[in-house]
């Protein structure tokens, strides 16, 4: 490699040489200056996002811990509530006495906390003198081991605190009490997971992601939001997200949690590089300003081997007159003059080889053009499908049918152009390839008016739409039963081409974007553009869509076209 470099040198104009080695002289300081600086600035940038991480995550800690007080209090409120402990420590009674006391008395207590804390999603004692449960408050002590939380219960203190992830997320405050060495009791107030982390989880934006978990370990909180370049492989690992990213940690007091908070090192490096971009123009002007000079000074010394140079470059370049002259006795006279008399000879011997390389070119081009032939591409799809029908596959024999209708449809033997009746095939066995990719877990609609099927429209303008729904809609969606509708008709002398999913959708936002110039993609915009191109203000492309409910494209085209310009040659320019 360093060979390569130095012979490269070797072979540039003394000019251009000269002009290096000024530059290398005056650019070389400034890049240790700016690159002494920028790593000042990368640590610099570093302690400060760090220390602001820290103030973050310590005041989103503290909100939450001084909520955690507030229910903690609460909790010890009810516990050392006398009528509460009466009505636990009350022996056997009539029924119609033990529902009074449990409405007048239990009933009030436990639900006027879910009035002033809409976080607080409910509150439940299990005891051992409770028989019968009495609606979600009171529940007898036998059926507390159906909680998850219950078999996590240790004797460490009076209050501990749990989590259940998963669907039904929540927090669980369990206060137990204890008769004769034994739990005879146990309080559970259940919160909202959401909004209990919500001071930590707001944090959690602009390449930001955070994790929290217990005293032993196991992972209370974990979410981020990312680039996807950003985002980390194992978002439940604190040691891997020590070593991978810029982490600030804080522990919670009253519940043992930990919270941490992370960002990758190149955003908060970022803005530094954009400084140094920014500096990139000044450097550029003063390396033009090197090379100007160096080009003066160096232009009198190698003049004359310039023009020699420049001339024996025409030469290559097929311009064989020989356009230099000198009369002076020094080398580089007698070598002008050396040149201008061998050029005279070997002018014939030049033209015979450039043209014949010319030539052979063509000769090649024009081969490996002849050997582009869609028919090979048929015929070795026909033979993998004989052979899947020898060997029992039909699976396989239907998707290589389908895969070689869909290519001889797109084909179309070079046309631009094409049918209905030939695109609604070709969408079909397209959609059958999909359905056996995606285990059939989705569902095609068609609604297709056979009436217009010899109409003729531009090739390929539902299989973009068809694929962006199956890719944006329906693959991200959670429905167990997503649709796909293909639509074809005539509506008042215009054919209407309908793909409609009920998939994620989109904001209208971001449905506006996909037919700008800004787009995304490049599919349904294409074909937005070809309908544009052909039918001018007679067709059009509409998006609409609603997040969670499905998107739905339709393109509106004459019915009657003469002579559209795509045939023309307009698409293959």
């Amino acid at each position: 490699m360093n060979r390569k470099i130095l012979q490269k040198y070797k072979d540039l104009k003394y000019r251009y040489k000269i002009a290096l080695l000024t530059i290398a002289a005056g650019i070389l300081p400034v890049i240790i200056i700016v690159a002494y600086m920028q790593t000042g600035m990368i640590r610099q940038l570093k302690e400060r996002e760090t220390d602001s991480m820290d103030k973050s995550v310590n005041q989103a800690v503290e909100s939450i811990e001084n909520q955690v007080q507030i229910y903690e209090n609460l909790i010890d409120y009810l516990s050392y509530s006398q009528d509460l402990r009466n009505v636990l420590s009350q022996k056997e009674s009539r029924d119609y006495e033990t529902y009074i006391r449990y409405t007048d008395v239990v009933d009030p207590l436990l639900e006027m906390p879910l009035v002033y804390h809409q976080e607080i999603k409910g509150i439940t004692i299990y005891s051992d003198n409770i028989e019968v449960a009495h609606g979600t408050t009171l529940i007898p002590m036998s059926e507390i081991r159906d909680q998850e939380w219950y078999s996590r219960l240790t004797g460490r203190s009076l209050l501990e605190w749990f989590v259940k992830r998963g669907a039904d997320r929540e927090i669980v405050a369990a206060r137990k009490f204890y008769g004769n060495e034994d739990i005879s009791a146990v309080l559970e107030m259940r919160l909202d997971y959401a909004k209990v982390l919500e001071p930590f989880s707001n944090l959690l934006k602009d390449n930001t992601g955070g994790l929290v978990f217990d005293a032993e370990g196991n992972v209370v909180y974990s979410s981020y939001s990312m680039e996807p370049d950003y985002r980390p492989e194992k978002a439940e690992s604190l040691e891997y997200l020590r070593e991978n990213y810029v982490c600030s940690e804080q522990k919670m007091s009253n519940t043992d949690w930990t919270f941490c908070i992370y960002r990758p090192e190149k955003i908060i490096t970022k803005s530094t590089y954009l400084l140094v971009m920014r500096n990139i123009p000044i450097i550029g002007i003063c390396i033009i300003l090197l090379a100007a000079l160096s080009y003066f000074f160096s232009k009198r010394l190698v003049s004359c081997l310039e023009r020699l140079t420049e001339n024996m470059n025409q030469v290559h370049l097929g311009f064989r007159k020989v356009t230099v002259h000198s009369d002076s006795k020094d080398e580089v006279g007698t070598l002008i003059r050396s040149f201008s008399r061998m050029m005279d000879e070997l002018d014939k011997l030049i033209s015979e080889v450039y043209e014949a390389k010319i030539e052979l070119q063509h000769t090649e081009m024009r081969a490996l053009q002849a050997q582009i032939n869609p028919h090979f591409l048929y015929n070795s799809l026909s033979i993998i499908n004989w052979k899947a029908i020898e060997a029992g596959e039909d699976d396989i024999s239907r998707v290589t049918l389908d895969l070689s209708t869909y290519y001889r449809t797109s084909l179309n033997r070079g046309e631009t152009m094409t049918t209905v009746e030939s695109e609604v095939n070709n969408i079909r066995a397209y959609l059958r390839i999909q359905l056996i990719m995606h285990d059939n877990s989705f569902r095609v609609i068609e609604d297709v008016d056979e009436a217009v099927y010899g109409c003729e429209i531009p090739k390929l303008i539902l299989q973009p739409l068809v694929e962006n729904a199956i890719d944006h809609g329906l693959d991200p969606s959670e429905k167990d039963d997503r649709q796909l509708w293909i639509i074809v008709k005539e509506e008042q002398d215009m054919l209407s081409f309908i793909v409609r999913d009920n998939g994620n959708g989109m904001p209208k936002e971001q449905a506006e974007q996909i037919l700008g110039y800004q787009s995304p993609g490049y599919g349904v915009h294409n074909v937005y553009d070809r309908i544009k191109l052909l039918y001018k203000e007679k067709g059009s492309v509409t998006i609409e869509s609603r997040e969670g409910e499905g998107t739905s494209v339709e393109i509106c085209i004459p019915k009657q076209i003469d002579e559209p310009q795509e045939r023309s040659g307009i698409e293959t320019a």
